[in-house]
């Protein structure tokens, strides 16, 4: 289902029919049929069109990151209590006492975060690394290439994220000894070998990249998702939410800085 388009702007060479460039209208709510209907080897100009096109695959991604980025920001600032041990454990402890709610959560957030993965990696397929200059739905052309690099990095780093902590993929983390065993998933993950090894400093080194990416991708999906979702329709609400969202971001960097160091280096 498509709307009509906004008054074209300096943004005008972007598609007007809902799929994530400025100015968009809300559209239909989501659901199974249009998601089954999304073709994502056209362009999303197309299968927008007055013609009789689909939803563009942004429109899942929108929401779905935004739990996503929810939870990582949450997760960040919850490590950054890593900086005194006992804090740390007590927030542990905290999130363990939900009892058969935590596996209930996880396991919805991992049905979200495959979602998006899906999606992602369905999309990525059709637009690949291209650095697109005209036509694009993310802001800046720049701001739409860095964002799909930093999902593929991100990706690697959750998989390696979740395999080496994650209880249920045998990962090291002890939910009773938080600290110790998230710092020798992290920092002394080769076993046999010195904290200081090349392949631990790699693997230690990955966990700073991931980050990064991380920080970046949450950031620059806050203010693209509300374009997405039709939520700043105007030039001056949509460069307002990114200048605040990039200014935020530092904050976002420095906790998960913080909780990179205290596991890493104390």
């Amino acid at each position: 289902m498509c709307f009509e388009a906004a008054p074209k702007s300096k943004y005008s060479g972007k598609s007007q029919c809902g799929c994530g460039g400025h100015g968009h209208a809300k559209t239909s709510a989501l659901n199974s049929r249009t998601i089954r209907t999304i073709r994502f080897r056209e362009p999303a100009e197309q299968q927008c069109s007055s013609s009789g096109g689909g939803r563009c695959p942004r429109h899942y991604l929108a929401p779905t990151g935004y739990v996503l980025g929810g939870f990582l920001i949450l997760h960040l600032l919850v490590n950054t209590l890593a900086l005194s041990q006992g804090n740390f454990q007590s927030a542990v402890n905290r999130i363990q006492s939900l009892g058969m709610l935590l596996p209930v959560l996880e396991i919805g957030l991992i049905a979200v975060l495959t979602f998006h993965i899906a999606v992602g990696l369905r999309l990525m397929r059709r637009d690949k690394l291209k650095f697109i200059i005209g036509g694009h739905f993310h802001g800046s052309p720049m701001r739409q290439w860095l964002q799909r690099v930093t999902a593929i990095i991100m990706l690697c780093f959750i998989l390696f994220h979740v395999v080496t902590l994650q209880r249920w993929f045998g990962g090291r983390f002890d939910p009773h000894d938080a600290f110790s065993s998230t710092s020798h998933a992290i920092w002394q993950l080769c076993r046999g070998q010195s904290a200081g090894s090349f392949a631990n400093l790699l693997f230690a080194q990955f966990y700073l990249l991931g980050i990064f990416a991380a920080v970046y991708h949450v950031a620059n999906g806050l203010a693209t998702g509300a374009e997405v979702l039709g939520w700043t329709r105007t030039e001056t609400a949509q460069d307002r939410l990114w200048k605040i969202s990039i200014c935020a971001s530092p904050v976002l960097l420095l906790a998960g800085m913080a909780a990179w160091w205290a596991l890493t280096v104390e």
